[in-house]
């Protein structure tokens, strides 16, 4: 089901709306309706069983948002002030914003320039006597290199969480992320290759411990803990159990035309295409390229202000300036040459519009119109 808007605006919507909807997710929200419409009900029961049974976890819990969900494993971790989380330095600030908020200070890591991801080689030295926990960001939908991030965190005694809000259903050397680390959080929001209805939210454990806790969380923490309200409605449940059923399909969508994409770029010279480690599900959330301003003639701001000008492709920026760079975290004592691999990197970064709404003819003609823009230069 396609919206009227999509054939007159798809470069822009494709950011915007990562998935699709369709007849089924509207006869589910109407049994939900017919039954009154409760929250957190049976049907989010069930998206939750199901869903831990696809990612390997033995616990789900649903929640209104992937910052509802990362608080519950905050606040089951008990963080509390002087700890410290280290956060890769390119990411969205929601993966920092959540433990500042319990009290924590963050500790910028480097990412990989190449992948994105936080790179293993490079966290050990971030590690001090109050480090709590490492985030390790799954960014545009292809998994970190996680079995050295783990092996580093049980040597130091650190707990992981991921952040997968790029990433449900990714692999990694043919393991699901709920079958690795502490925590795994991911999001339902209206970008994301699984929605709920524009926001949602899931965190998996494979602790007994921290899933009853973050149960109780959820919900006022039942007297026993001083809790949130973070509860999803049954209409995003059901609508969630009928998107996982399809996501398998949607992210081999993505892949297949991410791959195709790769081929129509890959003699464009100045643009280097998304890196794919081996051993890894990459599930293309999001298309990001490489910009080199010399090589293409241009500023990277520039190719995208003459992308949307001469040809309506709406290519953007992700992640730039980098978390560490952003005035909140200035504030706090943050700020350039912190993390100079990660700040580099997020300047040259152009993501192009890719969604599984998309066929091989929009790739052509979205490579058509990246080649015929920079022949103009």
């Amino acid at each position: 089901m396609l919206s009227p808007r999509w054939s007159q605006n798809k470069w822009q919507l494709a950011h915007e709306f990562g998935t699709i909807y369709g007849p089924e997710e509207a006869q589910a929200m109407l049994e939900v309706l017919n039954d009154w419409a409760p929250t957190c009900g049976k049907r989010v029961e069930e998206f939750e069983e199901k869903f831990a049974a696809y990612v390997g976890a033995k616990h789900a819990l649903a929640a209104s948002s992937w910052v509802g969900a990362a608080h519950l494993a905050a606040m089951a971790m008990d963080i509390q002030p002087g700890d410290e989380v280290i956060v890769p330095a390119l990411t969205f600030c929601a993966s920092a914003n959540i433990f500042v908020r319990l009290g924590a200070s963050i500790a910028f890591a480097e990412s990989d320039p190449r992948t994105f991801d936080l790179d293993p080689s490079r966290l050990e030295e971030k590690i001090s006597p109050r480090t709590k926990a490492v985030v390790a960001v799954h960014m545009c939908g292809q998994p970190c290199d996680m079995d050295p991030v783990l092996e580093i965190a049980e040597r130091h005694n650190v707990l992981v969480v991921q952040d997968a809000a790029h990433a449900p259903g990714a692999e990694y050397h043919g393991r699901k992320l709920g079958q690795m680390g502490d925590f795994v959080v991911y999001s339902f929001q209206q970008c994301k290759n699984i929605s709920t209805l524009g926001e949602g939210g899931m965190v998996t454990t494979n602790n007994h411990e921290w899933a009853d806790k973050m149960r109780k969380l959820r919900s006022h923490g039942k007297t026993v803990y001083p809790g949130i309200n973070c509860r999803m409605p049954d209409v995003q449940g059901a609508v969630g159990t009928v998107q996982l059923a399809r996501l398998d399909q949607h992210n081999h969508t993505r892949r297949r035309l991410a791959y195709y994409l790769n081929e129509l770029l890959a003699d464009v010279e100045g643009i280097t295409t998304p890196y794919e480690i081996p051993h890894v599900k990459h599930v293309y959330h999001l298309y990001n390229t490489v910009v080199d301003e010399k090589a293409i003639g241009m500023s990277r701001d520039q190719f995208i202000e003459a992308l949307w000008d001469k040809e309506q492709i709406r290519a953007i920026t992700q992640y730039y300036p980098t978390v560490n760079c952003l005035p909140a975290y200035r504030d706090m004592g943050h700020g350039e040459g912190e993390c100079p691999i990660s700040e580099e990197t997020a300047s040259t970064v152009v993501t192009l519009p890719l969604c599984p709404r998309f066929n091989r003819s929009d790739m052509e003609e979205l490579a058509e119109g990246v080649k015929r823009t920079l022949r103009r230069r």
